[in-house]
């Protein structure tokens, strides 16, 4: 008799996932930090966005940031990209977002088709190889989803590896906000 594999009800199969991290990355348990950098140095990175643009420290200089590290096959991180869009949108105009996809530059139209077919707000990027390494200006990224909170001066000041709850991004960006 052949081995099937029985899965949850949708929804347990979300809550599984959302507690579990993501899959495609090393299996860690989720890290929230507030860095607090008050008098850090602030982060400069520049990213080309999936529409042609830039995302950058220069570009959201002023205000709060949420910046999302995702995968496109991540569907954690599908949601993650949902819900900083939906915040993102009780914030603005005190608060800037963006995702910063972990893959090969030559994915980046599938980046692209993640933007467009979640309907995000903000601007989708795909990352360089430093920043898949650990050697971008936002230090090592070993889970998808993460997201990282800069504040008006772009300073790190919240990180939080894994899913991060509404909730806890609007506390993170009111924080930044300040």
């Amino acid at each position: 008799m052949p081995f099937r594999l029985r899965l949850p009800p949708h929804g347990l199969w979300l809550a599984f996932l959302m507690a579990g991290g993501c899959g495609g990355a090393a299996a860690q348990s989720p890290h929230v930090s507030s860095v607090g950098h008050a008098h850090g140095t602030p982060v400069l990175f520049s990213y080309r966005t999936t529409e042609g643009g830039v995302f950058s420290s220069d570009t959201t200089r002023g205000r709060a940031t949420a910046v999302l590290f995702v995968t496109t096959y991540d569907p954690v991180s599908q949601l993650a990209a949902q819900k900083l869009d939906e915040v993102l949108h009780a914030f603005r105009p005190r608060a800037n977002g963006g995702a910063i996809v972990l893959e090969p530059e030559q994915n980046a139209m599938f980046a692209d088709v993640f933007r467009s077919t979640l309907h995000l707000s903000y601007p989708v990027s795909i990352s360089d190889t430093g920043a898949r390494l650990g050697d971008g200006p936002f230090g090592a990224v070993h889970v998808v989803p993460t997201v990282v909170v800069l504040d008006r001066d772009g300073r790190e000041v919240w990180r939080k590896a894994g899913m991060a709850s509404p909730r806890q991004l609007e506390a993170a960006l009111a924080g930044a906000s300040r």
